[in-house]
């Protein structure tokens, strides 16, 4: 346990240590961007595929992915249900809520805290591939459809089409879906035949994936000084709560069930369950929501609460499991 809380609090150190510097300007107004596309396009990758070469691939898309499964749709759905029926507002602001509810932030705070704090830099990976494969673009559909049906109150007019090869391509051009099929191949050639990549690749790709979680929580830190959120006057407080407590506590509560009633899991493995659920809302919910001009606000807020409310959350997740 002691390990897990050690490591959990080199995280929080850092992330302040951005946010001390994004409070000071010392590395400038693009410094967020810069980085992140670094972690996203070099780091992260680098990070999959260093891990992913030498790893049991059964158990990482074992119990893992069907957890994450199970828990993210149970959270989706209690998000809509009750943002459809209790707050009474429309079915696409009702998935924009099902969203900030259960997808997590697998990648940019979900590999380093899986790396520093599980020590399992690919506990993450199954709920970035569900999400970015799955999750992500069959509610983007939905979004398309009901709001092209409340803009011309029928369903069937316009294409589907371009929208759906648009998703497809962004799968298959997503940089952690390409490393981690990478991985995954050499992974099974290692198994299989006994072959390694040679020293020289596997050198500068360990360089790279070293990068990846202070450049990440760097880069958090830094997002985290240049928001201003819960404004009086736009937002919605009460729903941008909701959400964030979803997101932060029923999520990984449901994670919890999920993963000792149905797979028995305990130890380690349930700590890895429970964390990766307790990540907060990710900033692609904001993307989708923006794209379609649905419940923005509570996107943006939503993401930004719960990343403040999954510090503690995941802390007393670390000292109950660890």
């Amino acid at each position: 346990m002691l390990n897990v809380l050690s490591g959990f609090m080199v995280v929080v150190i850092i992330i302040a240590l951005g946010y001390l510097v994004g409070r000071r300007g010392l590395l400038g107004p693009n410094a967020v961007y810069a980085l992140n596309m670094f972690v996203f396009y070099l780091a992260t990758p680098a990070l999959l595929i260093n891990f992913l070469r030498d790893a049991d691939l059964a158990t990482v898309f074992g119990d893992n992915l069907a957890v994450v499964v199970i828990s993210t749709l149970t959270a989706g759905l209690v998000g809509f249900l009750g943002y459809r029926f209790l707050a009474r507002r429309p079915v696409s602001d009702s998935l924009v809520t099902m969203l900030a509810c259960s997808y997590c932030n697998g990648s940019n705070l979900g590999v380093p805290i899986a790396t520093h704090v599980l020590d399992d830099p690919a506990a993450s990976l199954p709920v970035i591939i569900f999400q970015v494969a799955l999750y992500g673009p069959a509610t983007v559909l939905l979004l398309d459809v009901t709001t092209r049906r409340a803009r011309t109150d029928s369903p069937g007019n316009g294409s589907l089409v371009p929208l759906i090869r648009e998703l497809i391509l962004g799968i298959v051009r997503n940089p952690l879906i390409l490393a981690a099929t990478v991985g995954i191949i050499l992974s099974l050639l290692h198994t299989n035949t006994g072959w390694k990549l040679p020293e020289m690749l596997t050198e500068p790709i360990s360089l790279l994936a070293a990068g990846t979680v202070p450049a990440a929580l760097v880069a958090f830190g830094l997002s985290m000084a240049e928001v201003t959120v819960l404004d009086r006057d736009t937002s919605s407080r009460r729903s941008v709560w909701m959400a964030s407590l979803m997101k932060t506590v029923g999520h990984p509560l449901i994670a919890y069930a999920a993963a000792r009633l149905v797979f028995d899991a305990s130890g380690p493995a349930l700590l890895a369950f429970v964390v990766v659920a307790a990540l907060p809302t990710a900033q692609n919910v904001f993307t989708y929501s923006q794209r379609f001009g649905v419940n923005t606000v509570l996107a943006r807020d939503s993401a930004v609460v719960s990343t403040m409310l999954s510090i503690p959350s995941i802390a007393v997740i670390t000292l109950l499991l660890g």
